[in-house]
């Protein structure tokens, strides 16, 4: 308990810009279609039945937009600590810590292999906590299966299932925390470290099945049309994109962490990695920690486009990429139980003590810069909608008719415009939601409170649109529409 008291503190007070409030892009939409409305036509359809409930619940409650993040990220902080104090049982078992230093080591890795910086996208969203539990449920499912208790395989698929209706998107840490466990477990064992394996996939392909099995009931019961999953068809064209663009995910993390930082990290492990095997291979002649490392790392980084085998949406963004996040935290548990690294005051170890201290500080630090980026986007999101109402407001006294609709106008492949100038990190946290095609209705009502009735622009309007468009706006108003130009990519 104390832990897990110390790390929730912790984590709060990193999560501060949050906590008092903040707007995700999805929040606008939320707020401007409903909590009913969002749960069935957003959450269901997805097949995320879980947040689907809980928006049906807020929708009853009737609770205020605000209250609605801050009880959705606050409980997806606390179970997401609670993750932590399970992952850190589970490596207790292969190693446990001999000092008070080696248990603050431990909790730290086992911190910020979940709190890594692909995660911090997954608390940007009211999903959050469906996303937490989603972690946490892949996390206990991989345990159970390494562990083999009595039905370990059925409590291993029951609970991948549910973790897959939670949230599909982190799947790929059930790939990634198996290859861990199998490996901490087994040792030598490849014929069961390969069968270990082979039954993750086998237990992901059925809960997926299942998945989008219940996604197409929920669209023929509500007649609504989900736009996630792909077509079957072009799997092979997916995977071969997975492979080409896998190199610029690595260097650029989908701006979620500073351009390179990630793959120096790696290196400096890689190298750790190696000076150590060339040490205890001369004493043991072990050649097994280095090909065990490789194995984590090809296996967590493959795990971490899972999810886009079926389609490649929302390929540039960290929530559906939290096995790579959590690579760095899982090769730090695998050096943990496998080495001596953190028993010793030789200059090997202090390196990688170094390198953890050096990651951790700068996950925090990125966390901070990303979350205050996004507050400060709010803010211009909000002075922006102000010169939009004002505008509305002159338009209407000047022509006396009254706009009552709003038209979203697109420009393709021009991202860049979708943010506001001077945005380091360019992600979802920066948007700019009156560029977005699913927030700008959204945004503007929230602040405006006009309650604009969305309809959608045939190509006369829109043609009628650009042409008397004011070069020093992006919106108009023409008749009782307001026009706004959105950018999509």
């Amino acid at each position: 308990m104390k832990k897990f008291l110390t790390t929730l503190i912790i984590t709060i007070i990193i999560f501060m810009p949050f906590l008092i409030g903040h707007y995700a892009t999805d929040t606008y939409n939320i707020a401007n279609v409903g909590y009913e409305n969002y749960a069935i036509n957003w959450s269901l359809k997805d097949g995320r039945l879980i947040m689907a409930i809980i928006g049906l619940i807020a929708a009853k409650v009737n609770i205020s937009i605000e209250i609605y993040v801050f009880i959705t990220l606050l409980l997806a902080l606390i179970i997401s600590n609670i993750t932590i104090i399970y992952l850190n049982n589970v490596i207790t078992k292969y190693k446990q810590p001999k000092n008070k230093i080696q248990e603050i080591i431990l909790i730290a890795i086992s911190y910020i292999t979940i709190f890594n910086f692909m995660y911090l996208e997954n608390m940007y969203f009211v999903e959050s906590i469906v996303m937490a539990i989603s972690v946490l449920l892949f996390i206990i499912s991989a345990n159970i299966l390494i562990e083999k208790s009595k039905y370990s395989i059925l409590k291993s698929l029951i609970l991948t299932i549910l973790g897959i209706i939670c949230y599909q998107g982190t799947i790929g840490l059930f790939f990634a925390f198996v290859t861990l466990f199998t490996i901490l477990k087994n040792k030598k064992d490849i014929k069961q470290i390969l069968m270990d394996l082979i039954k993750s996939g086998v237990i992901a392909f059925i809960a997926v099945i299942l998945n989008i099995g219940s996604v197409q009931i929920i669209e023929n019961i509500f007649q609504v049309e989900q736009k996630r999953l792909g077509d079957i068809s072009k799997i092979g064209e997916n995977i071969k994109k997975i492979f080409i663009r896998m190199p610029i995910i690595l260097k650029e993390t989908c701006n979620l962490f500073p351009k390179n930082a990630f793959i120096i990290f790696l290196d400096i492990l890689t190298l750790i990695v190696v000076i150590y095997q060339i040490k205890i291979f001369n004493k043991r002649n072990d050649s097994n920690i280095l090909f065990k490392y490789i194995a984590i790392v090809l296996i967590t980084i493959s795990a971490s486009s899972v999810t886009y085998i079926l389609t490649l949406t929302s390929f540039y963004t960290g929530r559906l990429r939290n096995a790579l996040g959590a690579l760095i935290g899982i090769i730090f548990l695998f050096l943990y139980v496998e080495t001596e690294l953190f028993e010793n005051k030789k200059k090997l170890s202090l390196f990688a003590i170094l390198t953890l201290v050096s990651y951790i500080t700068i996950n925090i630090l990125n966390y901070e810069s990303i979350m205050l980026q996004h507050k400060e986007v709010n803010r211009l999101e909000k002075q922006e909608i102000e010169k939009v109402d004002s505008y509305i407001e002159k338009y209407e006294k000047e022509t006396g008719i009254e706009v009552t609709k709003i038209v979203k106008v697109a420009v393709l492949n021009k991202s860049s415009k979708g943010y506001f100038k001077g945005v380091k990190n360019k992600t979802s946290f920066t948007h700019n939601a009156l560029k977005t095609s699913w927030a700008a209705d959204g945004v503007i009502n929230f602040y405006t409170t006009r309650n604009l009735q969305t309809i959608k622009a045939n190509k006369e309007q829109s043609k009628k649109y650009f042409e008397n468009k004011n070069p020093d706006l992006e919106y108009q108003c023409i008749d009782d529409i307001l026009y706004v130009t959105i950018y999509l990519y």
